[in-house]
């Protein structure tokens, strides 16, 4: 395993990233051992703690972020939370991604295991007829004024479906585009 540490505020002490790894490498029988891990720790406020880890399981990208005000606690609860979310990609879901069953016959299977506090199913499908090809910029303005989060649009620049995204700033845009 390739670990990557990314700081922002924080100055990481060398027993925190010793306290790190052993934490990850009792992951190590989950993880291909060429897998690069990627974390991300970010002290918000004075005190509170923001640890993001995210690593390449086969053809997926799974990605844990959680905050919390002790820095141990944080790494224990970030960690014991991808160890939860590779389990579930390589028991259940790794037949859906990988296209060799069905995803409605998965969501019935999910629908059948979980309760229902957990179970969010898709509640509304939206169609829109108009795809005329638009600008990054006015796909922001369009989204603004829907007052949401998100915005899919086809862009002019590249002729491909693209997605712009209010970031956790709550000030700046992302874009997502296929490459």
């Amino acid at each position: 395993m390739d670990i990557r540490y990314a700081t922002l505020g924080y100055l990481l002490t060398d027993a925190e990233k010793s306290f790190i790894e052993d934490k990850l490498l009792k992951l190590s029988h989950l993880i291909e051992p060429d897998s690069v891990i990627n974390i991300k720790i970010k002290e918000e406020k004075k005190g509170l703690y923001k640890i993001e880890i995210s690593v390449a399981v086969q053809d997926v990208i799974i990605r844990v972020s959680k905050t919390d005000t002790k820095f141990y606690n944080c790494v224990e609860d970030t960690v014991l939370t991808l160890k939860e979310k590779i389990n579930r990609y390589k028991d259940k879901s790794k037949e859906y991604f990988i296209g060799n069953r069905d995803w409605d016959e998965f969501s019935e299977e999910r629908h059948e295991e979980m309760s229902d506090m957990e179970y969010r199913p898709i509640v509304k499908v939206k169609k829109y007829e108009d795809d005329t090809p638009i600008h990054p910029q006015e796909a922001i303005e369009r989204m603004i004024l829907l007052g949401h989060d998100s915005y899919l649009f086809k862009n002019i620049e590249t002729g491909k479906y693209s997605m712009v995204y209010k970031r956790e700033d709550g000030i700046s845009f992302g874009l997502v585009e296929p490459s």
